[in-house]
């Protein structure tokens, strides 16, 4: 287990030191706070393991088990958060006028009520279920927890810096277009369409191999139980049902994307705001620059709808994707594209921006 977590540190560590390479904050001072940061890691995990293994907890495996995960969970929050201090040190100075809202927390704030109630449905049921039984909704609520407790820590942090710079674009905009009922629902659909033609097959195949995957090494790890044959099939059948289970799920997500995407974009505010922080467009804060995110390039495209096109490159551990913000441009606001094209310029220099109208 100690092995396990010094793998998973590493990981995550290398990760992010390989988007943080490609970003355009990338400089060489910050690069050695990383290097700190990293040394100081190894000696908390150090620490951690050294501890762990010498206390009375290695006496039991369970309690082993439980430390381990808990300090994996809390390194993994802790070295996500200071990395990302490190890395994305700018945070938006909110002129004094401005309201601090709370778009993008109240996202994170559902996530973390559902995983709330998960936790105590599975609480619940580990008090209600037969002894022999107790460790399936135990497990399955330990799994859930150090999966999405980190993620959720860094997600937060990261809403309450997007809601200051959203708060700073609203309360100095570059531009704010806004558009009428009718335009906003001719958008919405078209916006619906292009999502549809984006949008790739699903790889059933893909899912396959992941689940023999899976079932694999939750077999392997069944090896070291020390249980008899029966209760490792229970165990591993129970966790290969879990991950068909999450496969099912996403496909119906993926099936109903499109149309949840809709009726979001038509509930969202028929308004359009830039500014120095970012972009809020079709009910979405994007930030022009981030380490894990940063604005590609930008342009102007005047066949009807006319829009403005921007194309994001987003980082995620080891790989990394395009993401595309469509933007309406309202009649009578093709005028200021050249203002537009000069903060970018400003704000962006690794950007290849050209919103010139042609």
């Amino acid at each position: 287990m100690q092995i396990a977590l010094l793998i998973f540190c590493f990981l995550t560590i290398a990760g992010a030191f390989a988007g943080w390479r490609k970003s355009p904050l990338y400089s060489v001072k910050t690069t050695f706070k990383l290097g700190g940061a990293f040394l100081l890691i190894i000696a908390v995990v150090a620490g951690a393991t050294y501890a762990i293994v010498n206390s009375s907890l290695s006496r039991s495996p369970v309690a082993e088990v439980i430390a381990s995960l808990a300090a994996a969970m809390a390194l993994a929050c802790g070295a996500s958060i200071f990395i990302v201090r490190i890395t994305d040190a700018h945070v938006a100075a909110l002129p004094p006028s401005a309201r601090l809202v709370s778009f993008n927390r109240h996202k994170i704030y559902r996530w973390i009520w559902r995983l709330v109630m998960f936790l105590l449905i599975n609480a619940v049921a580990a008090l209600v279920l037969p002894s022999s039984l107790q460790w399936l909704p135990v497990g399955l609520g330990a799994f859930v927890l150090f999966m999405c407790g980190p993620m959720l820590s860094i997600a937060y942090m990261m809403a309450r810096r997007n809601d200051r710079g959203m708060s700073t674009v609203i309360a100095s905009p570059w531009a704010h277009w806004q558009y009428s009922p009718e335009n906003w629902a001719e958008w919405a659909e078209n916006q619906r369409a292009w999502e549809i033609a984006q949008e790739g097959p699903w790889s059933w195949k893909g899912v396959l191999g992941f689940t023999f995957l899976c079932a694999a090494l939750f077999a392997l790890g069944a090896l070291f139980t020390g249980g008899s044959l029966e209760e490792n099939a229970i165990i591993v059948g129970g966790l290969t049902g879990f991950v068909i289970l999450l496969a099912l799920v996403a496909y119906w997500f993926k099936c109903t994307n499109f149309d949840r995407r809709y009726r979001r974009l038509l509930a969202a505010s028929p308004e359009t705001w830039l500014g120095d922080e970012g972009i809020f467009c079709n009910g979405a804060y994007t930030p022009w620059t981030l380490s894990g995110r940063y604005l590609l390039k930008a342009n102007a495209a005047m066949d009807q709808p006319a829009r403005l096109v921007f194309v994001f490159e987003s980082f995620n551990g080891s790989s990394s994707r395009e993401i595309t913000q469509r933007v309406l441009i309202p009649d009578g606001s093709i005028a200021e594209l050249p203002t537009l094209q000069q903060k970018l310029n400003a704000h962006c220099p690794t950007a290849i921006v050209n919103l010139h109208s042609t």
